[in-house]
């Protein structure tokens, strides 16, 4: 008993020194290797490791190199989209969609055949003929009245927060959805939220994967549509089966579908009288966005229309007047979800195809 008393001690002593030892090691590997690999990063890769956490981002480890690559070649166009700016021009940095190629981009935001739906949707058979030309009576007084110089309804609480479309391709959805919603609340002074998801599952279009406002509208006004408020179809962001629901909700009584270019004043004109309206738009250049007014370097070829916002005002006292457009990327896109687009320009093609909602 007195040599097995005698000797454990000696044996845990050794034991807390093989653990110090290991500790001290461990240390040495954190203080000194970790830096090393650190200084050896490139300035882009510590970039990329500072967008990984700003935006929460995660990878596996086969994912981790080709988001890296897309990630400089984001930070290439980045610097080419901001050589000679001025403070009044847009401002580009990295986004939550940095870590995309263009085409990604385009796959997962954008629409592939906007371009060829116009050309279908101006066809007659889309149209209430004589009743568009009835509401068109409206924009011919455009000329003869004046307008104000600043207009966002924004600042009338009639236009609800702005939505994420996520990997939806419903921004036709939610851009005539957001303009109905804002019409509806300056005629009736009340603003309700209403669904997308009705619409994604019960129009005749593609829902998730592609639609048109115009035809939208066309098919809202012929079939008396209701829209359901969106407490009662709440939003799923998926092809659905379309529910049938009460009567309660909102229908357009006319609409208005036009090509405005070299006569945007009459989108002006009907911002400021009747409202927000929707667009058509190309928005590949957004895809790093962060601030400032588009004036350049946004195509408006109408063959390159990809998307659909709402237009919710415009202010013609700055020193480039610029539309003021809710987009439906979230609220953590661009300046709080909104962009800021040039006036007079048909800047990114959005005077091709403008639509008006008459409720």
């Amino acid at each position: 008993m007195w040599l097995t008393s005698f000797t454990m001690p000696n044996t845990v002593e050794r034991s807390r020194k093989r653990c110090c030892i290991e500790f001290l090691c461990c240390t040495l590997l954190l203080l000194f290797f970790i830096p090393i690999r650190i200084k050896n990063l490139d300035e882009e890769e510590i970039q990329f490791q500072n967008y990984i956490a700003t935006y929460n981002k995660s990878y596996n480890l086969s994912e981790y190199g080709e988001r890296l690559k897309a990630f400089k070649h984001s930070l290439e166009n980045i610097r080419q989209l901001n050589l000679n700016k001025t403070s009044n021009t847009a401002k580009y940095g990295p986004t939550k969609y940095s870590d995309m190629l263009p085409q990604e981009f385009h796959e997962l935001k954008l629409l592939p055949d906007v371009s060829n739906q116009l050309q279908r949707i101006l066809l007659p058979q889309y149209f209430n003929l004589n009743s568009d030309e009835d509401s068109s009576e409206r924009i011919k007084q455009s000329v003869s009245r004046s307008i104000p110089e600043k207009v966002d309804w924004r600042e009338k609480n009639v236009v609800t927060k702005v939505k994420s479309q996520q990997s939806c391709s419903a921004c036709w959805a939610f851009a005539a959805v957001g303009m109905i919603e804002s019409v509806n609340a300056i005629g009736s002074g009340k603003l309700q939220s209403l669904s997308v998801q009705n619409i994604i599952d019960c129009a005749p279009f593609d829902g998730c994967d592609g639609g048109n406002v115009c035809a939208l509208l066309s098919w809202m006004k012929r079939s008396k549509f209701v829209i359901s408020k969106e407490s009662d179809y709440p939003l799923t962001l998926r092809n659905g089966k379309c529910r049938k629901m009460s009567t309660e909700g909102v229908h357009i009584h006319d609409f208005i579908c036009k090509d405005f270019v070299g006569a945007e004043e009459q989108i002006l004109y009907f911002l400021a009288v009747n409202g927000p309206v929707a667009v058509a738009i190309n928005a590949l250049s957004w895809q790093h966005y962060i601030g400032g007014t588009i004036q350049f370097h946004c195509d408006g070829n109408p063959s390159k229309l990809n998307h659909a916002v709402e237009i919710v005002g415009y202010d013609l006292t700055k020193d480039v007047p610029h539309y003021i457009v809710k987009n439906s990327w979230g609220e953590d896109f661009g300046d709080n979800g909104y962009l800021y687009v040039a006036i007079g320009k048909n800047m990114c093609g959005l005077a091709y195809e403008v639509a008006v909602a008459i409720i």
